[in-house]
């Protein structure tokens, strides 16, 4: 009889597992998944640290009126 395999613990191809993850560890995980969630946050000493957000790209004033319609 061949043992169960387990669904959590799995490596993903960028390396991280249920086991990993902050809400996972803390008990906080309601999920029942093959691999990790969109959702998934490494469980570092600090704490929960939200995902790095895109830097915001400020345009030139001449260039935000090129792009819109201009109605009669």
């Amino acid at each position: 009889m061949m043992p169960a395999v387990a669904k959590r613990g799995r490596k993903t191809k960028q390396g991280r597992s249920c086991d990993d993850c902050f809400f996972r560890c803390r008990g906080l995980c309601a999920l029942d998944l093959a691999e990790p969630c969109s959702t998934f946050r490494p469980d570092r000493p600090e704490g929960l640290v939200p995902p790095r957000q895109p830097a915001l790209l400020v345009r030139d004033h001449a260039d935000a009126g090129a792009g819109l319609a201009q109605t009669a």
